[in-house]
C-alpha cells in the first residue's frame, strides 16, 4: 500500500536546497550497504543478492554536465513560461519533470564519467555491510564485507581478489550485521542478530577469535563506533534502545539508561573526528529525532539534548559531513528518514538548515517511497544517500550564487533561500521575513509613524546581523553558543522605550494607545528570534502584567 505524504513531506518542498545529484544509479535487486572511499572516487555497493560492484567516477565532469545541462532544461522552461506554454518555471529539483543529472536506469552501467572495476557474487545470501580498511598507511587499500551466509571476507580494493575469510558464527542463526575497523590497529569486529560482539585479527582473518563479548546489547546491533581518543580497545555500540561503552578485553564498560526508543545509528562530530576525540555523539531514533550524548558529562549514561527531525519518520542513518573548510558544515550532520528525506542539521543551533529529497511518492516505484537507510561522505565531501532502490552522489557546489543573479528581477523563492549552503541561517531568515510583513499589518492599524519606525529599527538589526556573522567562529562551544553574548539589539529596545515615552508623556490618560504600544514592542522581536535567550527581554513583555 502506497504511503500517505506527511506533513513533513509538505514541508521539505520549501525547505529544499537547490543542490541536485550528479548521478543517480538505480537498482532492480535490493540494494543493502555501501561504502565510499577515503580518499579516492571509488564506490562500492552491496546487494541482497549477495553481489557486489566496485566502480570510480569521475565527479569534475558529472559535476560540469549537471550544471550545463541544468542551466539549458532552465532556459527552456522560462522560454516556455514567457510564451505561455508553461504556467510556471520549476525551481524544486525533486518535482522536476526532467532530470539535469547523470541517471543510470540498472547496474549495467554505460557512461563515460563511470567505470566498473570488478563486479562479483560474493555471499551465497546478503550482503549486509561493506568498510574499507581505515588503517594509516593502507587506507582504502582493501574492503570487509559481511553476508548472511555468516561469512566475513578481505578483498583488494583495485581487483577483489579475496586475501582472507572466516566464518563469524557457531551458531547459524545468529547472523552478522555491522562492521567497524580500529584505525591505529588490526581489530575487526563484527555485531551479530543476538547482540554480540566478535572481534578478528584483520590481519590474518584466517586465526581464532580474539575476543567473544556476548550481549553487549539486548538485540540485533545497529552500529559500532571505535573510540580513537580512549583506547583502541573501547567501542560504542547500539542495539534495541541502549547505548553501550565497552572494552572488547573485558567487556561492558557503561550502559546506557533504557531510552524507550530503537537507537538506529551513531556519529561524531566532525572537530572530534578530526582532533581524534570521542567525546560527542550525535545518536539517530526511530521516533525522529536525534539526540546528543556526552562522555565527560555522565559517561553516555543518557541523552543531554534532543532535536526534532521528523515525527513520522524514523531516522535511520545520520553521519558527519567532514567538511572543516566552512564553520557551519563544520558544526553539522546529514541524517536520512523513513520518507525519503535528507535534512542537514546544525547541532549546535539544534535546527535543520537545509533539506534534500532523495525520494519521493512521484519518483518511487509503483507509488513506494525510497526510504533513505544509507548515508557516506565521498573524498571531495560529496553526500552519498542510498535506500534499496537508488543511490544518489549529491553535487557539493553552490549554485545559489548563480542563481541569485539569473532570477533577482523574479519573486524570491523559497528553495533557494534555505538551499544556500554558505550561512545555514536560512529557514531561519525565511521565517522572519513571513513574521515581519504580520508585523507590517499590524502595524499599519496603529499608524504610519509606527510604521515608519519599524522599517528604521528592522534596518539596523539587519546592518548589525550582518557583521556579527563572522563572529560566530569563535563560539566553538555548544554551552557558549546557547549562552549568547550581548548584542547591540539592547540599545535598540532602550531607544525604542525612550521614543515610547516621548509619545506617552502627553497622552498618558490615553490607555489604549498605550496598550498599542506595548503590543507593537512584543511583535517587534519577530526578526530578533535568536536572542530569546537574553532574559531581559523576555521580562519587559510582560510589564503589563
Amino acid at each position: 500500500m502506497a504511503k500517505k505524504k506527511s506533513n513533513a513531506s509538505n514541508a521539505a518542498k520549501l525547505l529544499e536546497s537547490s543542490v541536485s545529484p550528479i548521478l543517480e544509479i538505480n537498482y532492480e535487486d535490493p540494494l543493502f550497504t555501501i561504502a565510499s572511499h577515503q580518499t579516492k572516487p571509488i564506490l562500492f555497493t552491496g546487494q541482497a543478492t549477495g553481489h557486489v560492484q566496485c566502480f570510480s567516477y569521475n565527479g569534475d565532469d558529472l559535476e560540469e554536465y549537471q550544471l550545463s545541462k541544468r542551466e539549458e532544461i532552465t532556459n527552456l522552461e522560462k522560454e516556455a513560461y514567457k510564451n505561455g506554454k508553461s504556467p510556471s518555471v520549476n525551481k524544486s529539483v525533486s518535482q522536476s519533470n526532467k532530470k539535469w543529472w547523470t541517471n543510470i536506469a540498472n547496474t549495467g552501467i554505460e557512461n563515460p564519467n563511470i567505470k566498473v572495476a570488478w563486479k562479483t557474487k560474493r555471499h551465497k545470501g546478503s550482503c549486509r555491510d561493506a568498510i574499507f580498511s581505515p588503517l594509516e598507511g593502507s587506507i582504502g587499500e582493501h574492503i570487509y564485507t559481511c553476508g548472511s551466509d555468516n561469512i566475513i571476507k578481505k578483498a583488494l580494493t583495485e581487483t577483489g581478489k579475496v586475501a582472507g575469510k572466516v566464518d563469524t558464527s557457531s551458531e547459524s542463526k545468529d547472523k552478522s550485521t555491522k562492521l567497524c575497523h580500529s584505525t591505529t590497529h588490526p581489530f575487526l569486529l563484527a555485531g551479530t542478530e543476538d547482540g554480540n560482539l566478535l572481534v578478528y585479527d584483520s590481519a590474518n582473518l584466517n586465526s581464532k577469535i580474539k575476543f567473544n563479548l556476548s550481549k553487549v546489547n539486548d538485540d540485533s546491533i545497529n552500529h559500532i563506533l571505535a573510540m580513537p581518543g580512549t583506547s583502541a580497545y573501547h567501542y560504542l555500540t547500539l542495539g534495541s534502545t541502549t547505548l553501550s561503552h565497552i572494552d572488547i578485553r573485558k567487556g561492558i564498560i557503561t550502559q546506557s539508561d533504557d531510552q524507550e526508543d530503537e537507537l538506529l545509528s551513531m556519529c561524531y562530530t566532525t572537530d572530534e573526528i578530526s582532533e581524534g576525540k570521542n567525546d560527542t555523539v550525535l545518536v539517530s531514533h526511530g521516533e525522529g529525532i536525534i539526540t546528543m550524548w556526552k562522555d565527560s558529562k555522565n559517561k553516555l549514561a543518557d541523552q543531554l539534548t534532543r532535536i526534532k527531525i521528523n515525527k513520522e519518520a524514523s531516522i535511520d542513518c545520520i553521519i558527519p559531513t567532514m567538511n572543516h573548510d566552512d564553520e557551519d558544515l563544520a558544526n553539522s550532520v546529514w541524517c536520512g528518514d523513513s520518507e525519503g528525506l535528507l535534512h542537514r542539521v546544525n547541532f549546535k543551533k539544534g535546527k535543520i538548515v537545509e533539506t534534500r529529497v532523495h525520494s519521493s511518492i512521484m519518483a518511487g516505484k509503483k507509488g513506494t517511497i525510497d526510504e533513505v537507510g544509507m548515508l557516506d561522505i565521498d573524498y571531495n565531501y560529496r553526500l552519498i544517500s542510498a535506500g534499496m532502490e537508488s543511490l544518489k552522489i549529491w553535487s557539493n557546489k553552490n549554485v545559489q550564487d548563480v542563481e541569485n543573479d539569473e532570477e533577482s528581477e523574479d519573486e524570491s523563492d523559497s528553495n533557494d533561500e534555505i538551499g544556500d549552503l554558505s550561512t545555514g541561517d536560512d529557514s531561519s531568515e525565511y521565517n522572519s521575513d513571513e513574521e515581519s510583513e504580520i508585523d507590517g499589518e499590524e502595524n499599519d492599524e496603529s499608524g504610519d509613524d509606527d510604521d515608519d519606525e519599524e522599517e528604521e529599527e528592522e534596518e539596523e538589526e539587519e546592518e548589525e546581523e550582518v557583521t556579527k556573522i563572522p563572529q560566530r567562529k569563535i563560539r566553538q562551544d555548544i554551552f557558549k553558543v546557547l549562552a549568547k553574548p550581548k548584542r547591540k539589539t539592547l540599545d535598540i529596545n532602550k531607544l525604542t522605550k525612550k521614543e515610547q515615552t516621548e509619545e506617552e508623556e502627553p497622552n498618558i490618560s490615553e490607555e489604549p494607545v498605550k496598550k498599542k504600544q506595548k503590543t507593537k514592542e512584543k511583535e517587534m522581536t519577530a526578526k530578533q528570534l535568536r536572542n530569546l535567550q537574553k532574559h531581559e527581554h523576555g521580562i519587559r513583555k510582560f510589564d503589563d502584567l
